[in-house]
């Protein structure tokens, strides 16, 4: 019905540009409101965004959404915060044209949205319209995109939206180094710090916040720094053009996001290199992108052709114009921010392939990460290792240090040990079940959770749900050391348990 009342309503009412975009946001707030969500809120700055992208798409050609770069440009210039809106590009012949194949959309309303913003660009008889849809996750105070001299510093305040709390601010400079300022307040989700710029350039500002899903970009703009920039102009970022200097900057730019965050630098390896090379070329020359090749195939079976030898793997895939710009799209994607960060992963390799698409640029970037299956030589003291990395965990978190109790340390490491004879890394063993046995010896105990991980050592202890619960004020951990048929030789079995005793 709604279809057919605009297109009756198109039919005696000139459709200008203006009216364009006016129709256009109608239908988008109508399409929530058809499966009953919530319509979202029109953000001028999303709806600024949203007409620069649409005046980009005359001359760029984008298919279906805007890469994450262009994206957050936008975005940022328009003075919003979102990180990764959802971005919606029609291109038509004509202002009718344009208009029916929005309205044939079904998949606008698919998730939640609290902002909104619709942009209409004409040129000649060409037309384009973009839809941008956020589910604002921080609320900051007005900060400024453009600064006429490096050296200055200016104070970022700003709130997490519920469930996030307890932010954390990160800044890349120009050179792709990364700084964590110091919260100068911190009130629940409420927040302030303040940004230096220290060098011309752009600068990436990022605030992420924790909730239950464990931390999630919530706000993320663009600074750009030098006497000669102008408010509007964007900096172009220099793309490397040869699969060499591409491994050199995007691995820099990995290693600079593991050392703020507290994790070990990778290690390029040839092999692994190889393996992502394929990949990527393989990508470029089939024409597909996905974890999971045509034949079947998947990061596993590759790497097994290779014969690369590894303990655990994971792979990022990004696409865009250059290799940092589907790096960029790589490093803001929760999922793919997780293998980024893996603090069990020692080792990486990149393939990059270029091509044209339609005329334009395009770089299929492959990265793989992995654990060495090399036996390293044991931690002195595993169990002060594993305490040290959980503490560091949840310092990083703002969270409050838990104490050492020796009750859970020996319901620990007697169940590491049984679950390691029976080959069965579970929290409920024949003869040992974890729970039951923390309530019958430690009376104080209001409640209890439990992680367990098999990993080549006690430091690559990974951050997790449990440790992150506030509540906690106790932890005990078991490390037992030993071969096992399934998940190989000399790897560490670590039970740790979480009790809230007040």
């Amino acid at each position: 019905m709604l279809v057919l009342a605009l297109g009756a309503l198109l039919a005696v009412t000139p459709l200008t540009a203006s009216s364009l975009e006016q129709q256009a946001g109608h239908y988008v707030l109508q399409e929530f409101e058809r499966v009953g969500r919530r319509s979202p809120k029109v953000d001028p700055a999303l709806t600024e965004a949203a007409r620069q992208l649409a005046r980009d798409a005359l001359d760029t050609s984008p298919s279906g959404a805007v890469e994450l770069l262009a994206l957050t440009e936008a975005v940022s210039t328009a003075g919003a915060t979102d990180p990764s809106p959802r971005s919606y590009v029609i291109r038509a012949w004509d202002r009718q044209h344009a208009l029916d194949t929005l309205l044939a959309r079904k998949d606008l309303n698919q998730e939640p949205a609290s902002h909104t913003g619709v942009g209409v660009a004409e040129e000649g008889e060409r037309v384009s319209i973009v839809v941008l849809l956020a589910e604002r996750k921080a609320t900051l105070q007005r900060f400024p995109r453009t600064f006429d001299k490096h050296g200055n510093g200016q104070s970022l305040c700003g709130e997490l939206v519920s469930p996030l709390r307890w932010a954390e601010v990160y800044i890349t400079r120009p050179d792709g180094s990364v700084d964590r300022p110091a919260l100068t307040r911190e009130s629940g989700p409420s927040f302030c710090t303040r940004l230096l710029f220290p060098a011309q350039g752009r600068y990436s500002v990022e605030i992420i916040g924790r909730g239950e899903r464990g931390p999630e970009v919530a706000a993320l703009f663009l600074v750009d720094v030098g006497a000669s920039r102008q408010r509007g102009e964007r900096e172009r970022v220099v793309e490397p053009t040869t699969v060499e200097d591409a491994r050199i900057e995007v691995l820099a730019r990995i290693n600079a996001l593991r050392r703020a965050h507290g994790a070990r630098e990778l290690v390029l390896d040839g092999t692994l290199n190889q393996v992502a090379q394929a990949y990527s070329e393989r990508m470029a020359r089939e024409g597909f992108f996905a974890h999971v090749a045509p034949d079947g195939s998947d990061l596993r079976s590759r790497l097994a052709t290779a014969d690369a030898s590894y303990r655990t793997a994971g792979e990022n895939l990004g696409m865009a114009a250059g290799p940092l710009a589907a790096h960029f799209g790589i490093e803001h994607s929760p999922g793919h921010r997780g293998n980024l960060l893996g603090s069990q992963f020692t080792h990486a390799g990149l393939g990059i392939a270029f091509q044209k698409v339609d005329g334009r640029e395009q770089a299929i970037l492959t990265e793989i990460f992995s654990a060495s299956a090399t036996a390293s030589v044991p931690p002195a003291d595993p169990l002060q290792e594993a305490y040290e990395r959980l503490a560091w965990h949840r310092s990083s978190r703002g969270l409050p240090p838990l104490e050492r109790n020796p009750v859970l340390e020996r319901i620990a490491m007697d169940h590491a040990r049984r679950a390691l004879l029976q080959d069965q890394p579970k929290v409920q063993l024949p003869g040992s079940k974890v729970h039951d046995r923390v309530f019958g010896s430690l009376e104080e105990a209001k409640s209890a959770s439990v992680d367990f991980y098999v990993a080549e050592s006690p430091a690559l202890l990974p951050d997790s749900k449990n440790l992150g619960e506030r509540k906690h004020t106790v932890v005990g951990v078991g490390a037992v050391r030993g071969d096992s048929p399934t998940y190989g030789k000399g790897q560490y079995w670590m039970v740790v348990i979480y009790a809230a005793t007040r």
